[in-house]
């Protein structure tokens, strides 16, 4: 073949790389050059018709300008740009296209509902998965020529999200930033519209809010979990009041701390108006069960404190069914409520206001205070169903507005913030970066 010929063939083959048509007849596909993990990346070029999303058009390259600049700017959600950095250019434009949209839907999920694998670092992280599907929702924002809008519309609405985005465009290199960004996280775990009816727990602050109508009409201190008995973070739903309770005592409770109490001294349980649910039908009490003769491993009984003043449930306990069987409940120990640090339970909340929102929870106002008094005042035990269901968050918040906008900062009681800040250092491999036609550098 002559240099001439050569030549010619060789620009050939140049231009059909770089300036694709979408009519070709014969074009490169972008899913024959894809790993087998990328499962959502090849549902997007499926529901694409197998054709190039970002190449081959005027519209095409205005398209792939905007998801570009969106990845260089992922640094303005909190997330580490090198890691959605990809390489145009190259020889293969159907690995070229590739790369950009594993690296785009990757970044959508990450702004919208955060990392998985952040997700996953602590046990007790409970609360409702979004619904999200980055393959449909890239594809219809292509075909539909509203990619800047679907991008700017990922990040999670709330104006507390908005709120800490801003202070980290302030100073991102600040002290500060990582928390801002383990926040901002946080934010993309939490359902996209809270409803405008509902409990808020904040551990970190060991505070409480009440909306009613999207606004807020209560708010209390609370004590929360210690460290080595958290708070968890879950949406949980409050279902009725029970006046007067009694404290059905955690297996775990009764062995480590009531155990050794009445291996010191029998009588413990019957000071503390405590029973054994299981225990001699005679002897309530356990006065005469042989408590140094019970081995931790194999504690049998099932220990109930009655409705009373030593109870630490208190007189109103607002019941949530959940999993990690926490709830919201009052308590006999009020003078512990103007502690600066209030991490002092086994994991549930414990309410200053708890009579305010009681009423809150049954009637919507206030209105339910002199009966629930009324019928606490009968000694009995009584449970007063809601008659709508009232979501209630437990979360973590160790950034946040204040109501003047200004972020305040709390300590990181439970070590959330120092995990995730950590996984999130470690977690900057290169999305795109191991596609046949993306150089690395």
């Amino acid at each position: 073949m002559s240099l001439r010929v050569l030549s010619t063939a060789l620009l050939v083959s140049i231009f059909w790389f770089g300036a694709v048509r979408a009519d070709d007849p014969v074009r490169p596909s972008p899913v024959t050059v894809m790993a087998g993990s990328d499962a959502v990346a090849r549902r997007f070029y499926q529901l694409h018709g197998d054709a190039l999303a970002w190449h081959g058009t005027k519209e095409a390259e205005t398209d792939a300008r905007i998801a570009l600049e969106a990845l260089s700017n992922a640094g303005h959600e909190g997330l580490d740009a090198d890691r959605y950095r990809v390489y145009r250019g190259g020889v293969d434009v159907a690995a070229d296209d590739a790369a950009l949209s594993t690296a785009l839907l990757a970044y959508m999920r990450d702004v919208a509902i955060g990392d998985p694998d952040f997700k996953a670092l602590d046990a007790d992280v409970a609360l409702p998965q979004p619904v999200f599907d980055g393959a449909q929702m890239l594809d219809q924002a292509l075909r539909q020529h509203r990619l800047a809008a679907m991008l700017a519309e990922l990040a999670p609405p709330s104006d507390d999200y908005a709120a800490l985005r801003s202070e980290l465009a302030r100073d991102p290199d600040g002290t500060e930033a990582p928390v801002i960004m383990a926040n901002m996280e946080r934010w993309r775990w939490m359902p996209r519209t809270l409803e405008p009816d509902r409990i808020v727990i904040n551990a970190a602050d060991a505070s409480l809010k009440l909306w009613l109508g999207g606004r807020p009409v209560l708010t209390s201190r609370v004590i929360v979990g210690k460290p080595s008995t958290r708070t968890p973070m879950v949406r949980a739903e409050g279902a009725g009041l029970t006046l007067n309770p009694a404290w059905t005592v955690p297996h775990s409770i009764a062995v480590k701390e009531i155990l050794p109490k009445l291996k010191r001294n029998p009588a413990w349980l019957a000071s503390q108006e405590m029973i054994l649910l299981n225990g001699p039908p005679d002897d309530p009490h356990g006065l005469h069960v042989n408590w140094r003769a019970i081995p931790a491993g194999t504690f049998p009984y099932r220990i109930r404190q009655i409705p009373g003043p030593r109870n630490p449930l208190g007189q109103i306990k607002l019941e949530l069914p959940n999993r990690f069987d926490v709830y919201l409940h009052d308590t006999p120990g009020k003078a512990a409520f103007a502690r600066p640090v209030r991490a002092l339970s086994h994991g549930c909340v414990r309410v200053e206001q708890i009579l305010p929102l009681a009423s809150y929870a049954l009637k919507a106002d206030l209105s339910a205070e002199e009966e629930i008094v009324q019928a606490v005042g009968t000694g009995e035990t009584q449970y007063l169903p809601l008659t709508k269901k009232l979501p209630v968050y437990f979360l973590y918040w160790t950034a946040f507005p204040d109501e003047a906008g200004k972020i305040q900062f709390r300590r990181d009681i439970y070590g959330r913030d120092r995990r995730l800040i950590a996984a999130m250092r470690q977690h900057n491999q290169r999305i795109a970066g191991d596609l046949p036609a993306c150089p690395k550098g």
